[in-house]
């Protein structure tokens, strides 16, 4: 695969295997099979590794991102796995999604510019149906340093008191701990992530 491509994203996928394996994240595939079937947004989805699972339990699935690389392995990884997918490039922060309304939202290691972060998990809150579920799994500061994944920069990493208020409206579950990743070449080994699922009241 050659060529200049739209962003360093599409440079980092630009290679036969897939960045970050195509396994779905341990959080989701924990969280999702115990969710009644309905719309599925996967932000920041990359190569589709969650989107495609989420598919094959049967949701009607949408990615957004703004990677044509990680767009084109993400519907041959579905087409592969034989389920259907919508994959939308579209900007995360402040996209045409938020316009909409879901049953799930997934964000696995979506690190924002932390100008924009607490604006887009906002909306992530108000786009959420009633009943609906926030699936988030991040790095936290605590990796800061570590090599096993995640942005370099202290400031994109989460923490877990701030997550705590930028989703209004959400029953939080939260915690920080240490894992063992191995999720390609691009996290492996171990690390601080924060678990969060977020419900957000029936009406």
């Amino acid at each position: 695969m050659t060529g200049k491509h739209a962003n360093n994203w599409d440079n980092r996928y630009d290679q036969e295997r897939y960045f970050y394996g195509t396994e779905p994240n341990h959080l989701v595939a924990r969280v999702l099979p115990g969710l009644p079937r309905g719309r599925v947004l996967c932000l920041a989805e990359g190569e589709g590794r969650n989107a495609v699972y989420a598919a094959t339990l049967g949701h009607q699935v949408v990615a957004v991102d703004e990677s044509f690389v990680g767009r084109r392995k993400a519907l041959e990884l579905a087409e592969y796995s034989g389920v259907d997918l919508e994959y939308r490039l579209d900007d995360v922060i402040g996209g045409a999604w938020t316009d909409e309304t879901w049953d799930v939202i997934v964000l696995c290691f979506a690190h924002l510019d932390p100008a924009y972060m607490p604006s887009v998990h906002a909306a992530c809150a108000a786009a959420l149906a009633p009943g609906g579920t926030l699936v988030l799994c991040s790095f936290s500061r605590a990796q800061f340093g570590r090599k096993s994944g995640g942005p370099p920069r202290l400031e994109w990493l989460h923490d877990a008191t701030e997550l705590e208020r930028q989703f209004p409206g959400l029953t939080l579950e939260m915690e920080e701990k240490e894992v063992h990743l191995s999720e390609g070449t691009g996290h492996v080994g171990a690390a601080m992530v924060i678990e969060m699922v977020g419900r957000k009241p029936a009406r």
